[in-house]
């Protein structure tokens, strides 16, 4: 399923990440959010929930088509994030790709139609 193309399944990976990037685990508004591949598109990633997370946009242009491990490693390496915080985000990036994280879909809508009465037919 592409989590790209409609807006309620984006605004599911935004909410799953409760405001915080998913990478350097700093709060953001709305208006400071993005969705970034794990795996970069061009490296081969694709819009599912498993390959999708809310970061800032601060890490979002930092991150470029590195590799998310790797850019959590820098993140550290540059007293972003602790060790703690480095081994928490390294297991969160396990269960993604395990399929672990899902977001909460909206159930899809109901269309209600009036139906004739059998005195009409």
């Amino acid at each position: 399923m592409d989590f790209l193309q409609v807006s309620s399944r984006r605004e599911a990976i935004h909410a799953r990440e409760r405001g915080l990037c998913f990478y350097c685990l700093r709060r953001f508004v709305a208006r400071g959010r993005v969705l970034d591949h794990v795996v970069p598109q061009a490296r081969g990633g694709g819009n599912s929930y498993r390959n999708l997370v809310s970061c800032c946009v601060e890490c979002n242009s930092q991150k470029g088509e590195t590799a998310a491990e790797d850019f959590l490693r820098t993140l550290f390496r540059l007293r972003r994030l602790t060790s703690v915080e480095l081994e928490g985000r390294l297991r969160a990036l396990d269960a993604l790709a395990a399929g672990e994280l899902c977001p909460v879909l909206a159930p899809p809508a109901v269309v209600i139609t009036k139906q004739r009465s059998r005195s009409q037919s």
